[in-house]
């Protein structure tokens, strides 16, 4: 039997930032990796105070049954950009300088090399997770 008030909820152990709002988290590190099936894609890692991270991972966008049109691919890319500059923008109070980039390596480069020599600010980050154990950051 199952009952509400019996029910033993328990902390996990695990190394992940908890789904929901964490406060005062910095970014870890900043990665352009390469996977195994040759595909380069970024990797910023966040982590608590408590040493617990999250990963926010961004791979570059390709036509699919979604994105059909160079219209559409343009539109993902720039909504994909986005996401990152937000990121970026918490990490550098005097804003950006303007950059367009020809291949998604070169953006995620300049992602790399722009965080790994912004000012360490604590966040607060809203962490959930699907239901494959995919990390959504934002």
């Amino acid at each position: 039997m199952y009952n509400t008030k019996t029910a033993i909820v328990t902390e996990s152990d695990s190394n992940y930032m908890p789904a929901g709002i964490n406060e005062n988290v910095v970014i870890k590190e900043v990665n352009v990796k390469k996977s195994p099936t040759d595909k380069d894609f970024l990797e910023i890692i966040f982590e608590n105070e408590a040493g617990k991270t999250a990963t926010m991972t961004e791979w570059k966008n390709e036509k699919n049954q979604w994105i059909v049109t160079d219209e559409d691919l343009q539109k993902r890319d720039n909504i994909q950009f986005g996401r990152i500059l937000q990121v970026i923008e918490a990490h550098c109070p005097n804003g950006i300088e303007d950059k367009e980039f020809n291949t998604f390596l070169e953006m995620i480069t300049w992602v790399k090399e722009t965080l790994d020599k912004a000012e360490k600010v604590k966040l607060r980050l809203k962490v959930s997770y699907d239901n494959k154990g995919y990390t959504k950051v934002s």
